[in-house]
């Protein structure tokens, strides 16, 4: 969590010390996102669909959670309307494009911007490569599959809106890879010799076999698979995603097969 200190903002220090703004605030959080995107004509929700308001949190000089500040939000993107954000904190999708909004708790502590993404409700994922499950064999002992596990989230509200003749790719949807199946079934997978890798060659903790992704401006999400195959011949991984509304996109979950023997 970004935290934004009373010096960040010019306010003088005395021996070393913080001091102490309004209601014992020190310190305040960047602006929490309940969710990378909204889609314009909609509320900002969480990740489960339910609407969810922006948020900072103050915090004092012992670390304590300050639960007693108002802060305001302050749309800085220009030019043109991007998003409205109510008295309650609710953030309202106005137009297809990148919002950037500002937090201020009282005259003297203001956040970095965040950035929204007001994007078309997707309703739709698919494989975004060309090729079928199962993919091409990767060899045994190869630290890397060179099969990357792509999908593409769009939305056709565009078409229906009048903005477009084709669907749009939608950004900053959030797709969930995950290890489901290992052939044959009888199969273990001990440690790390079989994980899902991002662009850097990654791979998350604790095991590796689940991950997340959030789709580029194309609406591209994509991830590889890192196998040293020990007593299995081919894995199954799901990717799954949701539209904003915490729904099942049509299509959802893909099923990818890649053979490792």
């Amino acid at each position: 969590m970004l935290l934004v200190g009373a010096a960040a903002v010019g306010v003088a220090l005395a021996c070393g010390e913080v001091p102490t703004l309004p209601d014992g605030v020190a310190y305040i959080s960047s602006v929490i996102l309940p969710s990378p995107a909204v889609a314009v004509g909609d509320t900002l929700r969480d990740s489960t669909g339910n609407v969810a308001p922006i948020v900072i949190y103050g915090i004092d000089n012992a670390g304590d959670t300050v639960r007693t500040i108002t802060p305001r939000f302050v749309v800085t993107s220009v030019p043109g309307k991007s998003v409205t954000v109510t008295t309650e904190n609710l953030v309202l999708g106005d137009s297809v494009r990148t919002a950037q909004i500002v937090g201020r708790v009282g005259e003297r502590l203001q956040t970095p911007p965040a950035s929204l993404d007001v994007v078309w409700q997707p309703d739709s994922i698919a494989a975004a490569t060309s090729a079928t499950a199962p993919f091409p064999a990767v060899a045994t002992g190869e630290t890397t599959a060179a099969v990357a596990l792509g999908v593409s989230v769009t939305s056709g509200a565009n078409v229906a809106a009048g903005a477009g003749t084709t669907r749009a790719g939608v950004p900053s949807i959030i797709v969930r890879y995950e290890v489901t199946r290992v052939f044959p079934e009888s199969s273990s997978i001990p440690d790390t010799t079989l994980v899902l890798i991002d662009e850097s060659s990654r791979f998350q903790l604790p095991t590796g076999r689940a991950t997340v992704d959030t789709t580029d401006p194309s609406g591209t999400a994509s991830r590889r698979v890192r196998a040293i195959p020990f007593g299995f011949d081919s894995v199954e991984i799901t990717a799954s995603a949701n539209n904003l509304k915490g729904i099942p996109l049509k299509g959802s979950p893909i099923r990818f097969l890649v053979t490792t023997k």
